[in-house]
């Protein structure tokens, strides 16, 4: 395989979804195959969000609001070094994913594009991935949340919503997932030629 990186433009490409879709892993695995830059927005957690989940707690939407700006930060870090960019977020809230999208026009940036790819997982599944994180102590954010998270979620409707492609996972792997995001996301081709 060989590597065809653009140069030309800025992209990033959002893996979103609840808590337990897999988004971390799958954004980690497009990364790796395109030769991109990861951001995972756990690491972007201000230690009160993280104590405040651990407790069972769920976000406000101002804990969510002050976390995509630091995100933004990142992203704005990663374009200043001329490099596209792979986000791992979950997104729940329209304001947060027109956020990402307004932060591209306010910068002014030619060519420059978001698009989020959101994992459409059954809340059973959810549940099982996130109460085996917790038994393994592999992650910060508690089952008990699970069903807060989903109340407080906004899907994206993609006939309503520019930029957004919805891939329902069930129990394939990481790497089936994200071939099946770069297959649905055209704008991702251009970074990687698969024919060779």
């Amino acid at each position: 395989m060989s590597d065809v990186l653009v140069r030309d433009r800025w992209y990033a490409l959002i893996v979103a979804g609840p808590s337990g879709s897999g988004k971390s892993v799958v954004a980690e695995n497009i990364g790796r195959e395109l030769s991109l830059p990861v951001i995972d927005a756990d690491d972007y957690h201000s230690r009160a969000a993280v104590d405040r989940m651990k407790s069972g707690t769920a976000l406000t939407d101002e804990y969510r609001e002050n976390w995509a700006e630091r995100l933004i930060g990142g992203m704005i870090a990663w374009r200043r070094r001329g490099d596209s960019v792979i986000i791992a977020c979950s997104c729940l809230r329209r304001r947060t994913r027109d956020r990402f999208r307004t932060y591209v026009n306010e910068a002014r940036i030619v060519g420059g594009q978001v698009t989020i790819a959101w994992l459409e997982v059954s809340p059973e599944v959810l549940k099982t991935r996130l109460q085996k994180r917790e038994d393994e102590h592999t992650h910060f954010f508690p089952a008990s949340l699970l069903g807060s998270q989903l109340d407080s979620a906004e899907p994206p409707d993609p006939q309503n919503e520019p930029g957004v492609v919805r891939i329902n996972v069930t129990t394939e792997p990481p790497e089936i997932v994200a071939r099946r995001v770069w297959e649905a996301v055209p704008e991702l081709h251009p970074f990687v030629d698969r024919s060779v």
